[in-house]
């Protein structure tokens, strides 16, 4: 009777084992935006996976994220892009790349586009002075916005990751110091592209901006005009590390905390920790310039810029949405490393805020390509927490309770063998 009771449960638990495991997919689709039944929270990114993309949703409010993952040769990169389906999109980005450096440190370091601003450079050195900006450049909606998701290609043996978010028809103000709107305008489209690849020990991050023409200008001002202004894109960078780190600019230390107000020009940047250089951050490329039916290429220009330079008014309009993309990335964070972290992207506290500069653009489509490269460890221990996937998981438990029970079934076999008297001839 016990026999065919320990035959019936390793039936019952073989049939378990050959069960299918169901999985969550994200939603892959880059025609059209994630229908509500495939939107996730952030437990649904699978931090072991090479790479994969997806929606999540605050449950809170109609506001959604979409992200790209990648997770390769001891690295990953996190990308981020805000979208709604109820309300008109806000267009906030971020990216950020954990990895071992060459001497064995963990390090995290995020990019986050905070800020678009219009400015007069009056006096020609292509980078904005405090007093030279003249309107905080508010993009926040957009009407429509779509995602490519991650594509794998390899290219002379080297592979690599392209992905990116479009948004089009863009409702935005021009704000002035006080906080008061300026000027509604319309762009025609932002979109954001990425392509990124290692070779050796070198990450590279090519990113693309494509920024539409401003194609409609509402003003109680008539003479306002773009004719003769500049546009500059302002990031806020957030450095995660155990040990000491100190950025770079020019080759000397810099802080924006406690940085002059006067903006310091450079075509790279740089973060070293405990003398080893870790990340850098390459400016300078030319960008295009659309004007109509004319196509023209102009040299790009960075600063490196005081924290107390940038609009207190444009700080309150984005806080909100800074708070709500620092919450993902705290419950994030504990899935990519071990480390104890507090997520901060407020500019304030940035050690490192730096204006990407367009001198020619006057309201014209811009598209610039600039570059982030991590010095990585390919080899290197990942302190990504590993996981036990849930189908392994069942798969080891049921294995387990298999020989267990014919541990069992084989002891009660011993031991009533060893109650039967020995037969004596």
């Amino acid at each position: 009777m016990k026999q065919q009771l320990y035959v019936s449960v390793l039936t019952c638990l073989l049939l378990v084992l050959l069960m299918p495991v169901a999985k969550t997919q994200a939603f892959q689709s880059p025609d059209t935006l994630p229908s509500e039944e495939n939107v996730q929270d952030v437990a649904s990114i699978d931090t072991q996976s090479e790479y994969s993309n997806g929606s999540l949703q605050f449950y809170d409010f109609a506001m959604n994220l979409w992200y790209d993952w990648i997770n390769t040769q001891a690295t990953q990169v996190i990308f981020f892009a805000y979208y709604s389906e109820v309300y008109n999109s806000p267009i906030i980005t971020f990216v950020g790349q954990h990895y071992i450096t060459m001497n064995g440190t963990e390090v995290f370091i995020g990019n986050t586009l905070t800020l678009m601003e219009v400015y007069n450079d009056a006096n020609k050195n292509s980078v904005p002075e405090v007093n030279e900006i003249g309107y905080f450049f508010l993009v926040n909606s957009s009407v429509g916005f779509t995602a490519t998701p991650i594509e794998k290609i390899t290219l002379e043996e080297v592979a690599h990751y392209r992905w990116g978010v479009k948004y089009q028809t863009i409702d935005g103000h021009l704000i002035d110091e006080t906080g008061a709107s300026k000027a509604r305008v319309i762009v025609e489209h932002m979109a954001f592209s990425y392509d990124y690849y290692i070779q050796n020990n070198v990450s590279y991050l090519k990113t693309v901006f494509d920024i539409g023409e401003i194609v409609n200008i509402e003003s109680s001002e008539p003479d306002l005009t773009l004719e003769g202004l500049s546009l500059s894109l302002l990031y806020a960078t957030m450095t995660i590390t155990p040990k000491n780190y100190t950025v770079l600019v020019n080759g000397q230390p810099y802080n924006s905390a406690t940085a002059f107000l006067s903006p310091l020009a450079t075509d790279h940047g740089e973060i070293k920790i405990e003398d080893q250089k870790t990340f850098e951050f390459v400016f300078g490329e030319n960008y295009t310039v659309y004007k109509n039916s004319i196509v023209e290429s102009y040299k790009s220009f960075s600063a490196a810029s005081a924290t107390n330079t940038v609009s207190s008014n444009a700080r309150v309009s984005l806080s909100w949405l800074i708070e709500q993309l620092e919450s993902v990335l705290e419950d994030l964070f504990p899935k990519m490393s071990e480390m104890q972290a507090d997520i901060d992207l407020d500019y304030a506290t940035s050690t490192f805020v730096y204006r990407v500069c367009y001198p020619t653009w006057e309201g014209h489509r811009v598209k610039h390509d600039p570059t982030y490269i991590a010095y990585i460890n390919p080899q290197g221990t990942p302190r990504i927490p590993i996981g036990i996937p849930s189908e392994l998981l069942l798969i080891a438990t049921v294995i387990g309770l298999i020989a267990l029970i014919a541990a069992v079934w084989e002891l009660q076999k011993t031991k009533r063998l060893l109650r039967t008297p020995l037969a004596i001839s």
